[in-house]
């Protein structure tokens, strides 16, 4: 795939994910569990895109849909979690493994452990449990702070967003498998390389 039609499918992602971002199933009321589809177009774009794309739909989809409806202060590691998913799905997806749908399993539940339940929990707990800026001074202040009034500690937070993030991650799965094995986009971007090869074989127009 040339280089315009990749920046071309990466900026389409990237607008689907900012859709996704903004219009989540909240299960609570501050929006610290969401059934969300980010998932979905970060991954899609880690299979048939590449890492750097990847990288750009998660993170430009969380940072552009929280400037266009913001729910709160930002927090960086929210955004950062969103980035590496796409970004753990095209490494994944690199290796040399034959069977795609293990590849989306491996690639699934390493961007659980990493991104769900270490970075995105990290930073609501310290947004909403610890009550401090979920960024860089922030994180600075946590680790600066009195720790003994925390009425909550993380692994007690993480212990009740697990349920719900393994349901999200259970949906974003099926749906990412079934686009997957449908081999929709294999058709497509095959069809588009042939166009596009065709073109250039073409001879030129007197």
């Amino acid at each position: 795939m040339n280089k315009t039609l990749k920046l071309a499918f990466t900026a389409l992602l990237t607008a689907l994910a900012v859709v996704a971002n903004i219009f989540t199933i909240p299960l609570t009321p501050n929006f610290s569990k969401v059934i969300s589809f980010t998932v979905v177009f970060a991954f899609l774009a880690g299979i048939y895109l590449g890492i750097f794309p990847a990288f750009a739909v998660g993170f430009l989809g969380d940072l552009l849909a929280h400037f266009i409806h913001p729910l709160g202060a930002y927090n960086w590691f929210v955004t950062l979690a969103s980035a590496l998913t796409g970004v753990i799905c095209a490494l994944v997806y690199k290796l040399p493994l034959k069977n795609r749908l293990v590849k989306l399993l491996i690639a699934s539940a390493i961007c659980f452990v990493a991104c769900s339940c270490t970075f995105n929990t990290f930073g609501l707990w310290l947004q909403i449990i610890v009550g401090v800026d979920p960024g860089p001074i922030g994180l600075i202040e946590f680790f600066r702070m009195d720790k003994t009034g925390i009425e909550k500690s993380f692994w007690v937070y993480l212990a009740g967003r697990v349920p719900v993030q393994l349901l999200n991650w259970l949906v974003n799965v099926v749906i990412i498998a079934a686009i997957q094995q449908s081999k929709v986009l294999d058709k497509l971007f095959a069809k588009i390389q042939l166009n596009s090869q065709q073109k250039k074989e073409a001879p030129a127009e007197k």
